[in-house]
């Protein structure tokens, strides 16, 4: 038994896919399944039962899984601390960005890391929060951001900011939101974001809040495409308030003058990486370029 075999061991578990698990270790369908045979021939056990519709864990593998995680995070805590002994930390960072780049500070965000940790090769990879958090859960990211509150354990989070939001409607429709209620607001066409967003269930709230069901004219799944249709005069949707400020400032869109909810931005890990000097090296970057209160991050490591 190598750790190879492990990570491939894990991998299929988590992809519960041949095919899908070699596309992410890089490797062919037949290299994964003689990986699996010769770790199940090593340890004695079956570890998957083969079915149509994909690989299925045994018993015996759903206990070995969480067995086969703990070996890889503690070889790669070691490789970590042994280049951390040395005064380096090197490695490669994948990191998942839920909105456009520049609200994010990612280019402040790569040029500290350059000069601060030079050996650090950061990824970003375009995605909605739940995806995020479930590419970071499978380790298909080291991390990223996401909108929205988080209740679970094995998830890592540090809350960046609050960010507040504001209803848009084209610039033309300024009278039709001129001091009318959310009521009212609900009977005009809107741009929605699919359910899978956060900024979704952020605008229901709202309207169940006012007992009412917003006229919904069409879901988007990028912000981009939230700025271009309000614009365009296709509808009025929730935003963040820097786009607020930018539609009035370029004079296509006009907020409406009631209050909005806000909800948190933040970044995760695994919570089990956490401590890894890799991960601890991008917080460091992180804090630097939010500039989040120390005692606050201090709070949210202890919980």
């Amino acid at each position: 038994m190598d750790l190879n075999q492990l990570k491939t061991f894990v991998t299929v578990a988590e992809e519960q896919h041949l095919t899908r698990a070699a596309e992410r270790l890089y490797t062919s369908q037949p290299a994964v399944s003689a990986q699996l045979k010769a770790l199940e021939e090593s340890l004695g056990v079956v570890l998957f039962d083969r079915t149509p519709k994909g690989m299925k864990l045994t018993p015996t593998g759903e206990k070995l899984l969480t067995e086969a995680q703990t070996a890889l995070d503690a070889a790669n805590r070691v490789i970590s601390q042994a280049k951390a002994i040395q005064g380096e930390v090197i490695g490669n960072l994948s990191v998942g960005v839920n909105s456009d780049c520049s609200f994010l500070r990612v280019p402040e965000l790569l040029t500290d890391a350059s000069n601060r940790y030079p050996n650090v090769q950061l990824s970003f990879i375009n995605g909605m929060s739940p995806d995020i958090l479930l590419d970071i859960r499978k380790g298909k990211l080291d991390s990223g951001f996401f909108f929205g509150p988080l209740s679970t354990t094995d998830i890592h989070a540090i809350q960046l900011a609050e960010i507040e939001t504001a209803i848009v409607a084209p610039i033309a429709w300024a009278s039709k939101i001129k001091g009318v209620s959310p009521e009212e607001l609900a009977l005009l066409p809107w741009v929605y974001t699919t359910k899978r967003c956060p900024f979704y269930h952020l605008t229901e709230a709202l309207f169940n809040e006012a007992n009412v069901v917003p006229s919904k004219a069409v879901f988007v799944d990028n912000e981009d495409a939230i700025r271009a249709l309000v614009k365009a005069g296709s509808g009025i949707a929730l935003m963040r308030f820097d786009d607020a400020d930018r539609a009035e400032a370029e004079g296509w869109g006009v907020r409406w003058d009631g209050k909005s909810p806000s909800l948190p931005l933040s970044v995760a890990a695994q919570s089990r990486r956490a401590q890894e000097p890799l991960i601890q090296a991008w917080f460091d970057v992180l804090l630097k370029a939010w500039t989040i209160d120390s005692i606050e991050v201090q709070n949210q490591k202890a919980g």
